[in-house]
């Protein structure tokens, strides 16, 4: 029951954050330097994108330190990279044994 929880946690976590996404690109198009300007663009906004980038961190290497194996370790680093630890946390405790 928890691991289908986690599941649906991860999907959820890739949706939320790649609908502002959609919103950004249809705005500013496919514009990587302007992504970036508006994430560092007040301080507000560095403490979020800062977050999240530590966050990222903490779980990679709370998944590389974990003792438990993981199915598809591979899977875990590509959402957290990807997406975000929006993503990946959840995916990362639902693939553990």
């Amino acid at each position: 029951m928890a691991r289908r929880i986690f599941y649906g946690l991860a999907v959820l976590g890739a949706v939320v954050p790649y609908a502002a996404l959609a919103v950004f690109v249809s705005r500013h198009g496919l514009d990587p330097a302007e992504l970036v300007r508006q994430a560092f663009g007040s301080p507000g906004a560095v403490f979020f994108a800062l977050d999240v980038l530590a966050g990222g961190v903490v779980v990679l290497a709370g998944m590389a330190i974990d003792t438990r194996p993981v199915r598809a370790r591979w899977a875990v680093v590509a959402a957290t990279l990807l997406v975000g630890p929006s993503c990946g946390l959840p995916l990362w405790l639902a693939l553990r044994r």
